[in-house]
């Protein structure tokens, strides 16, 4: 399909099935200050990586945007190139855990939409970014 990377099923899942329970596993950087010192601490090559998977995203409904890191499978999770083509998606913009919105194959790659997550808007967050760095 193009991609680099990817996470396929292991096994067949039913529709509605979670796939991933980011809750426990995504890092959630307490401000600006902790993710930059993380970066910083790494190799270059290591930093570059941390940055492709680092995005912003409200974990309540008007909280705050945070800093967020997969450091786990999920980092390997493709988007999907339509809705349509989504295989797993979180229940609410603000939620870790994604859910099988069809019966899903094994041996099938596992597509999310990611639009929730704001890869762009790291000014909404004390990092005072903007645009893809």
């Amino acid at each position: 399909m193009g991609r680099r990377r990817g996470l396929f099923a292991s096994r067949d899942m039913r529709k509605g099935e979670v796939v991933h329970d980011g809750t426990d596993s995504d890092v959630v950087f307490p401000d600006a200050m902790a993710y930059r010192r993380f970066v910083f601490a790494l190799p270059r090559k290591a930093a570059c990586d941390i940055t492709e998977w680092t995005w912003a995203q409200r974990l309540e409904q008007n909280g705050p945007m945070m800093i967020m890191l997969a450091i786990n499978a999920s980092a390997m999770l493709n988007p999907s190139f339509t809705s349509e083509e989504a295989n797993v998606l979180p229940e609410t913009s603000t939620s870790q855990l994604y859910y099988s919105t069809r019966n899903i194959k094994r041996g099938e790659e596992i597509l999310t939409d990611l639009t929730f997550r704001d890869w762009t808007n790291f000014a909404a967050t004390d990092l005072g970014l903007q645009g893809r760095w």
